[in-house]
């Protein structure tokens, strides 16, 4: 049975062709969204980051040191931002990028331009763009930006994620195999 799925190209069904995924991802282009779920950036992630990504600086463990360096609380690591871009980019391929499934989509390239540090306190606000698609040598290429600004408004970071991806059909199933062993489906 399929689902109906309303999307900017209009209502489909789960069950595409490859042309049709193609044509729907197409048409979704400007698709953009403010994601309805605040990111509380507390004390406990910035550490946990910190540690995770092997980042010693007192100023992401220590709220003394921290402030000592100017900051009004701890410092999260610069590659926090790609968990809540990640988690913000949920609704766009339940809304308007349909049709992929347990096909991979790997990212293939990834641009950010950091405004200002997030720090321990700030409540985040994503807004999500859908701002590019193109097929090359029967590879998709999806091109979104996410805008992470704190409760206040204030820009803290833009980036740009090309993920590569196949709509059509005749995957080598040993590349199947090798994405669904490193990929994190249904992971949350």
């Amino acid at each position: 049975m399929s689902k109906d799925i309303d999307v900017p190209g209009g209502p489909v069904t789960e069950q595409l062709s490859p042309d049709e995924v193609a044509e729907r991802t197409r048409a979704a282009v400007g698709y953009n969204y403010e994601f309805s779920e605040k990111y509380f950036v507390s004390r406990e992630k910035v550490r946990e980051f910190a540690q995770a990504s092997q980042l010693t600086d007192p100023v992401h463990h220590e709220v003394e040191a921290a402030q000592a360096a100017g900051y009004a609380d701890l410092v999260a690591p610069p590659i926090m931002f790609s968990l809540i871009g990640i988690i913000a980019h949920r609704p766009l391929f339940e809304n308007a990028i349909v049709g992929y499934g347990r096909r991979p989509v790997v990212q293939s390239e990834q641009k950010v331009e950091f405004h200002a540090p997030i720090l321990a306190g700030m409540t985040l606000t994503t807004h999500v763009h859908f701002d590019a698609f193109k097929q090359v040598a029967g590879v998709d290429l999806i091109v979104t930006r996410n805008e992470i600004s704190d409760q206040d408004g204030t820009p803290l970071v833009t980036s740009w994620t090309t993920l590569a991806g196949r709509s059509g059909e005749g995957e080598d199933a040993g590349f199947i195999s090798a994405m669904e062993k490193v990929m994190m489906y249904g992971a949350s």
